[in-house]
């Protein structure tokens, strides 16, 4: 699966526009031990390996973070988080993790509740084709 970064050529979100695919964004921090834990089981997991290449991938590391007016931190700057937004960029803040309380939703400390996340997007997609 093709990861992108934030500063590239053709920027993610001109890639989700033009495939019409929604977006995944996982801020993380190279010195995070949480962060770090998760990197062995999004490679470890097929299923979630599977539903990313149906969407654009965005890696956002270290001071990559944009810091539009706190548009990314919905309920704090924690890190790791993922957050979704719809093909044409706009962030969704009601993809977030189920199994959490609504404090921290948008961490998810298990490739099983990605890819949870990850179904109910494109079941939005599929029934709305709002994203």
């Amino acid at each position: 699966k093709q990861w992108y970064q934030r500063r590239v050529a053709i920027t993610p979100g001109d890639l989700a526009r033009e495939t019409n695919r929604p977006i995944m964004v996982l801020f993380h921090k190279t010195w995070c031990g949480a962060c770090k834990s998760l990197k062995p089981k999004f490679a470890n997991a097929q299923r979630l390996l599977e539903l990313s290449e149906k969407f654009v991938m965005v890696n956002v590391e270290d001071d990559e973070e944009p810091s539009e007016d706190g548009k990314f931190t919905i309920d704090g700057g924690y890190i790791p988080r993922i957050v979704f937004l719809d093909s044409q960029g706009n962030l969704r803040p009601e993809y977030y993790n189920k199994a959490r309380g609504e404090k921290y939703k948008y961490f998810y400390p298990s490739a099983d509740q990605i890819v949870n996340t990850m179904n109910d997007v494109l079941k939005s997609i599929n029934s709305k084709s709002e994203l």
